[in-house]
């Protein structure tokens, strides 16, 4: 028996397919936190009160006799030869039956037809006369008041939506132009898994959005590339098709077959320099332009909410649980602050924020242009009594990320990876996260969620230790990565002024870093 899900696998790639149901990967912790039935909430929306409630596991004939005698059917199992499929919502009306399809997120896009095709193509087999076709989604403009309101929670629609977030095609038409052979397809499916392994083909599509969860799997090889292996080469659209042709390194990249970005430009110089490459002229404007101190290294952990659990909070918006603070003072005085709360602390994590925070120097922060600038800006819409402190903090942030993302340094040991856990070891090889119970950002959010949902106080210490030494590692990183271009630049201005020295003398220097 199959499901929708099969079907995209296999649509996506065979062998993803296949290992998918061979060896199938562990379960996941979701990126985003439902507390809330969206079905029950839907519900609501819908106005439905009597209905008959499929379940996880149900014989396929329940649905079957329930749509003699109900009018609508929610969560119903309904299985054709071999595909079984889930109908969030069914609905008997006069002219013949309306499908509800339920998507978790705001403005569903055309790609969420093949599934719908497939649900209609099991519906229409088994004699569903359905005349109309809408997807009931999460409203992106809703911000919740003290209750939760369903109505203005949801939108209903027929149509998809563009990338510009405007209606777009209907879905009859668009399920229509995503009609294929479903049977052959789903024997072909039965056939594959009577196989052995198939052989492993990389396209795009097995890094496409996020890489497959098999790409290890199926490409050992690339799981330790080469420092300066064309592999590593960062927005390529020609690399996989270069390393074909024998292209092995990054001082092979074909210059016609590069899109020319100033990260690749770095690469390929710290290839041909034998590791690193540092713009010290960009490196020094930068740093000399961005930076005074107290230099206030600044990271925030938060909870991403699918229904907004909490008043002025949007589907999809986040909550700033936890935040760290290295001060660094001119004299090497280095001071550290912390927050941590659970349930809505965002008024508790401002006050406290705002009284740690040093009046004067430079804010920083790794990627903050994608999150802790963003996360200030809502805080501040949220409290707009503390909007103004809140946006003058927002206006003295420096991204550390700036210097790696424009190409201004580049180490080959980084094999095209710019995060602050890859950085970290070019400039400190003996501090590491893995010593810590808390590894990375996502098992930090799981940490604090049994934090907040869990009334067991036994184990809360332990958890609330692990968080703060997690993010407190990482504005301690920082304060690495921060003094280590430093150190970089001074070394090369020292070896700059021996140079003008020698030329002044008459001599000559050789240096491959001018």
């Amino acid at each position: 028996m199959f499901h929708t899900s099969d079907c995209k696998k296999f649509k996506r790639c065979q062998k993803y397919f296949w290992l998918s149901k061979k060896e199938p990967t562990p379960p996941f912790s979701p990126y985003v936190r439902m507390d809330e039935d969206l079905t029950a909430l839907a519900c609501q929306k819908l106005g439905i009160k009597e209905y008959f409630q499929g379940v996880r596991g149900d014989d396929p004939q329940r649905a079957m006799a329930a749509q003699e005698e109900s009018e609508w059917l929610v969560s119903a199992r309904f299985e054709f030869h071999q595909l079984r499929v889930k109908i969030p919502f069914l609905h008997k009306t006069d002219a013949g039956w309306e499908v509800y399809f339920l998507y978790g997120g705001h403005l569903p896009k055309e790609d969420e037809a093949f599934n719908y095709m497939l649900s209609a193509w099991v519906l229409e087999n088994l004699g569903f006369a359905v005349n109309s076709l809408y997807v009931i989604h999460l409203n992106p403009d809703y911000i919740r008041g003290k209750e939760l309101d369903p109505q203005e929670l949801f939108i209903i629609s027929d149509r998809f939506y563009n990338e510009a977030g405007r209606p777009a095609r209907r879905l009859s038409e668009a399920i229509e132009k995503q009609k294929i052979e479903v049977q052959p397809m789903l024997d072909e499916m039965e056939r594959m898994l009577e196989l052995e392994e198939p052989e492993s083909v990389k396209t795009n599509r097995c890094t496409r959005r996020n890489k497959c969860v098999y790409y290890e799997r199926c490409f050992p090889e690339e799981k330790e590339l080469d420092p300066d292996s064309i592999l590593t080469l960062v927005s390529s659209q020609y690399k996989n098709q270069m390393a074909a042709e024998g292209r092995l390194t990054l001082q092979d990249a074909d210059p016609d077959r590069i899109e020319g970005t100033r990260q690749q430009f770095a690469q390929i110089k710290a290839a041909q320099n034998g590791g690193c490459y540092i713009d010290y002229f960009g490196l020094k404007t930068w740093l000399d332009g961005a930076l005074q101190y107290p230099y206030c290294f600044l990271d925030f952990e938060w909870e991403t909410y699918a229904v907004p659990p909490y008043e002025g909070m949007r589907s999809y918006q986040v909550l700033p649980f936890q935040y760290s603070l290295h001060i660094l003072e001119a004299d090497g005085t280095l001071t550290h602050r912390e927050f941590i709360g659970v349930h809505d602390c965002r008024k508790d994590f401002v006050e406290k924020l705002l009284q740690d925070l040093p009046p004067k120097g430079s804010v920083i922060a790794y990627n903050a242009e994608g999150a802790e600038k963003i996360r200030l800006q809502e805080l501040a819409a949220r409290f707009p009594e503390r909007a103004k402190p809140l946006m003058k903090i927002h206006a003295r942030m420096v991204d550390l990320a700036f210097p790696f993302q424009a190409g201004l340094f580049y180490d080959t040991r980084m094999r095209g990876y710019y995060s602050l856990k890859t950085l970290l070891p070019l400039f400190d090889e003996n501090l590491t996260y893995q010593d810590l119970d808390i590894h990375q950002g996502m098992d930090a959010v799981v940490q604090w969620r049994n934090l907040d949902q869990n009334n067991d106080q036994s184990d809360h210490q332990a958890i609330r230790d692990h968080l703060l030494q997690y993010c407190g590692l990482d504005t301690y990183s920082m304060i690495i990565v921060m003094n280590g271009l430093k150190k970089k630049l001074a070394e090369w201005e020292v070896r700059h002024q021996h140079q003008e020295a020698a030329i002044a003398a008459g001599k000559g220097i050789e240096d491959e870093n001018f």
